[in-house]
């Protein structure tokens, strides 16, 4: 079997339909938050590298498996979760990098059951036992000059995904002269500390904001 499938969403056990729904308890709390891995079959991930789950209310699930990012089709009811095979881009890491993205894949593709636990973790589980544990990316909500409040979170060292608007933005860092700046195809949000932030979107072409933008303050 193939380690990478690229741009192209397989479904594994079931043809996923039109009817396919997320359940009202699934969508309480499994989906539009950032999961991150902290386990895979039994092992704890990597210092340094992070896999990541993001449950979208549309049934597409995306995140990073350690070294690419992927996207999948999935269906959630009550206890029972069944995702199709992976779509994954194809750039390479370190071995062990490399060995700890295959296990994620393995248990992924084999996924049956899920539950959150009274402490708030995440544990998704095989017919065979194999699991994935992971806890929600902490959130941090600003309220900004406009009136509008922003979420970001942290998946990584390197990555920001910020809701605004009624939209969730993932975002890369750049370069900056100061705090940690992130950007997008089509937005930049620039922290300054824990407490300020300043969203402004980008004009095509761009990679630093013309804009003046808002600022954000945290809550």
């Amino acid at each position: 079997m193939k380690r990478f499938l690229l741009a192209a969403p397989l479904v594994a056990g079931l043809a996923l339909s039109a009817c396919a729904t997320v359940g009202p308890q699934t969508t309480a709390r499994l989906v539009d938050r950032e999961w991150v891995v902290q386990d895979i079959a039994g092992q704890p991930v990597l210092a340094g590298s992070s896999a990541t789950l993001m449950f979208g209310r549309d049934n597409r699930l995306t995140g990073d498996t350690s070294c690419n990012s992927y996207f999948a089709d999935y269906t959630a009811d009550r206890s029972t979760l069944t995702i199709g095979n992976a779509g994954v881009t194809k750039r390479a890491c370190a071995p062990a990098v490399m060995n700890q993205e295959q296990r994620f894949l393995d248990v992924f593709n084999a996924v049956s059951h899920y539950r959150i636990d009274t402490a708030g973790a995440l544990h998704l589980a095989t017919p065979a036992g194999a699991t994935i544990t992971a806890r929600a990316a902490p959130v941090t909500t600003y309220r900004c000059s406009d009136g509008s409040t922003v979420g970001a979170s942290y998946p990584t060292s390197d990555t920001a995904r910020v809701t605004a608007n009624g939209q969730t933005i993932d975002m890369r860092i750049a370069v900056s002269a100061s705090g940690a700046r992130y950007v997008s195809d089509t937005w930049q949000w620039w922290t300054r500390g824990t407490t300020e932030g300043l969203l402004a979107p980008l004009a095509p072409g761009e990679t630093l904001a013309s804009a003046p933008g808002v600022t954000c303050t945290a809550r």
